[in-house]
This record gives C-alpha cells, sequence and structure tokens, in this order.
C-alpha cells in the first residue's frame, strides 16, 4: 500500500476526488478548511451533520483534504434533500391562510376596544300610560322606566298617550226584530214538519197545534197545503163560543198573563171578551199527543200456528238518509230513497196486514208481527210482494220505496211498536 493513502478512507487522495457543484474561484474559507484538516489530522471522520451543514451554503471551494475525506455521492445526496425540504417550506400556501387568520383576529379585537369606548345616548320610555294587564303584568306590579333622547321623547309621549284605546267599531250590527204575525207557508215536494220548524226556529208541535189538518197525523202533510207558522213556540187556538181567558189557560197549561202580554192578541185585560172565530195565540201552550188510527194486530185475528217468531234483533229495512226522526208528533222515523229502492223485513215474522189505497194517509203498507210483542209497519209502499198470513224471514224483501198516500216524496214511513205503542226504532236498530 502507498505511504499516502488517507489513513481513514483507506485510498489515496489522488486517485479519489469527491464532486461538488461548480464553485467559483474565491478562496476557501479558512474556517472550514482548518477544520477539516485537524479533524483529517487527528485521524477522527468527519461527521456528516457538520457536512451536511457547511457544504450548501458555502460558496468556497473544499480543500483538497476535505474532498478527499468525504463519500462524494453521500454529500451529494444530503444536499438534494436540503434543497427540497427548503424549496417544499416556501411553496407551502397554508401559511398565508394562518397570517391572515391572526390578522383577522386582531382586527376584530380592534373593533371591540373602540366599541367600548363608546357612550350610547340613554332612553327613557315610560309605560305607565299603558294597563298593567296589557304589559303582561299583575295588576300592582312596578313599571320600569326608560329615557329617550329628546329627539323622539315628544313622539314617544303622543304615541304612549293614545296607547290601547279602544277603536270605534267599523259597522253596527242590528239585532233582528223578532216576528210577531202569524206567517203563511206553502208546503213543497220533500218537506217535513221536522224540516219547516227548523226553518223557522219553533218545536214541530207547535206547526202541528196551529194546523189542524196535520194535527193528529203529521204525514197528512201534502205538497201545497197551507200552513200557518207562529212566530214562538205555542198553541194557535180558535175561539168557539164559551171560551174565556182562564178557560183556555187551563186547558193549555199557561198562566192567562202569557195569553194577554201576547201584543198580536190584542187582549187589554183579563176581562177582555174573546171574540168566536178570532185566532187566539198561546205562547207556551201544549196539547196531548193523539196516536193516529192504525189496525192493530188484535183486530186483524189471532196468529197462524206455524208463524215464525222474530229474534228481537232489528236489521234496517232500507237504504237512504233519514228526512224525519223520531219525535212526540211523528213516532216513526222517515228514511228518503228512491222509488223502487227494496224494503226489507226488519226481523222474522208473519204478515198481518197487506194493504193499498190510502189508509189513513199511509198508502200502500205492510204490518209484521214478530210473535215476541213486537209489530213493525212500513208505509207509502210503491208495490208489495207479500199477503196476510205469510211466513216472513229477517232481511227477506217485502216490497219496494214509494210516494203513495200522503207523501211529499218518495220515502219509507217506518215503525216499531212494543205492546201496540209506537217506540223509538232508533233504541232497537244496529
Amino acid at each position: 500500500m502507498s505511504s499516502d493513502a488517507n489513513p481513514v478512507l483507506g485510498s489515496s487522495s489522488s486517485s479519489r476526488q469527491a464532486h461538488f457543484p461548480s464553485t467559483t474561484n474565491r478562496e476557501p474559507d479558512s474556517s472550514l478548511h482548518k477544520h477539516t484538516s485537524t479533524a483529517v489530522e487527528g485521524g477522527h471522520g468527519i461527521s456528516a451533520a457538520s457536512v451536511a451543514f457547511s457544504a450548501p451554503f458555502s460558496t468556497a471551494q473544499p480543500s483538497e483534504d476535505l474532498r478527499a475525506s468525504t463519500p462524494p455521492s453521500f454529500i451529494f445526496t444530503l444536499y438534494q434533500q436540503l434543497q427540497g425540504q427548503i424549496r417544499h417550506t416556501l411553496a407551502d400556501q397554508v401559511t398565508p391562510l394562518r397570517l391572515a387568520g391572526h390578522l383577522s383576529v386582531l382586527a376584530v379585537g380592534a373593533v371591540i376596544l373602540v366599541m367600548s369606548q363608546v357612550q350610547l345616548p340613554e332612553w327613557d320610555i315610560s309605560f305607565s300610560a299603558l294597563p298593567n294587564n296589557a304589559l303582561g303584568m299583575a295588576e300592582n306590579a312596578p313599571v320600569a322606566d326608560v329615557t329617550l333622547p329628546q329627539s323622539i321623547g315628544t313622539v314617544a309621549a303622543e304615541l304612549t298617550n293614545d296607547a290601547l284605546k279602544k277603536s270605534a267599531a267599523p259597522f253596527t250590527v242590528v239585532q233582528e226584530k223578532p216576528r210577531e204575525s202569524i206567517e203563511v207557508y206553502t208546503v213543497k215536494a220533500g218537506d217535513t214538519v221536522l224540516g219547516i220548524a227548523a226553518q223557522f226556529g219553533v218545536q214541530p208541535e207547535t206547526i202541528m197545534w196551529a194546523n189542524t189538518a196535520i194535527e193528529q197525523d203529521p204525514d197528512r202533510l201534502s205538497i201545497g197545503d197551507q200552513l200557518n207558522i207562529l212566530p214562538l213556540d205555542g198553541v194557535l187556538h180558535i175561539v168557539k163560543p164559551g171560551d174565556t181567558l182562564a178557560s183556555l189557560a187551563a186547558k193549555y197549561k199557561v198562566d192567562s198573563s202569557a195569553i194577554i202580554g201576547y201584543t198580536a192578541n190584542e187582549l187589554a185585560d183579563s176581562s177582555a171578551t174573546l171574540q168566536i172565530g178570532s185566532q187566539v195565540v198561546v205562547p207556551g201552550g201544549s196539547k196531548p199527543f193523539i196516536t193516529p188510527q192504525v189496525p192493530s194486530v188484535a183486530t186483524l185475528g189471532s196468529a197462524p200456528s206455524d208463524a215464525v217468531k222474530g229474534s228481537g234483533s232489528f236489521s234496517w229495512p232500507t237504504s237512504g238518509n233519514i228526512t224525519q226522526r223520531f219525535w212526540g208528533g211523528h213516532r216513526a222515523i222517515d228514511i228518503g230513497s228512491w222509488v223502487g229502492a227494496p224494503v226489507k223485513a226488519t226481523d222474522g215474522g208473519y204478515v198481518v196486514l197487506a194493504g193499498g189505497g190510502w189508509n189513513g194517509g199511509y198508502g200502500n203498507h205492510v204490518i209484521i208481527d214478530h210473535g215476541n210483542g213486537f209489530t213493525s209497519l212500513y208505509a207509502h209502499l210503491n208495490s208489495i210482494f207479500v199477503k196476510p198470513g205469510e211466513n216472513i224471514s229477517r232481511g227477506q224483501q217485502i216490497g219496494t220505496v214509494g210516494n203513495t198516500g200522503n207523501s211529499t216524496g218518495p220515502h219509507l214511513h217506518f215503525e216499531i211498536r212494543y205492546q201496540g205503542v209506537p217506540r223509538n226504532p232508533y233504541n232497537w236498530l244496529p
């Protein structure tokens, strides 16, 4: 081995030279040269950190000893890594955003500092002119005063002085004067006593008691009939010989002062004479109800030996809408429908009557005895499909809806009776 070989690198300085970037002709840094020479002469290797720090930033030409003692590929790799790190740091886009964020925080702080030094005007608004309940407070609750600037104080005072004052109504409701005279109404198709009563605001019994033609049976109502409509609930009485105020008051169960007090009667006092044939309105008066005369089961004979008995459970006899309910003057329900709609037995039993004609206003009708104290009646039929004595099952068709007898339109008049007394069908139908 040659005597001039480098003791650290194990090679001759003349045969292995370090490859550095292009250098200038300036003299190498004496301190770097001295440090390098000392390290080589002392027999110690140069640290990678000292080389990485010195090489990129030094413009001086490394000494021959340094070039001879440092591996060229290692130095060049460190140099490239350092350059890339510097370029990455300078190209980072986050740094401007962070700087802008810091500046905005400083700006907000400056605005707050300035606003804290501004003196706001004092406000003095008095609510003493307003009622306490309008402010949602108790009657004697204290009310805080707020002072307004003088520029708007006058306006505020004017507003508070007129606050919450009741304004005039833009319109006036005129109460309609109660009707005092008797009105005449002409019956139209589809009318019922119940519907007419609702139209005039009186009870249906009042219409019955004011019209003798339907007093016994409101189903006798016919199209074109002229009905007296009283202005209030009560009875219309036609004076007959021997009638007095006292007798009328006793008959209709009212005080005589009620009859005298009705202006349209034109009676001065209790001694006033009633004119025969004149009309007297009895406010609040009433009459006893008279059941319409309909053939009963007893008058039609006994039941056949094989008569079917009903179950006691009833079904609707036809479909449609209720045009008249059960009330004091109408002990049945009327089911409005179309002519020809099927009518079915509400329960099992046998037919005791199936007749046509007027029949007291019922028209064509059927009566079924259910053998358990109940009977059912179907009136105003257009046609009848059964005959007396025939057994009928529940739901069996017995005829069709019609408009016969005393009827103002096609409907079924349906009754349920127990022991001969009409009952409200609603209490038995599902």
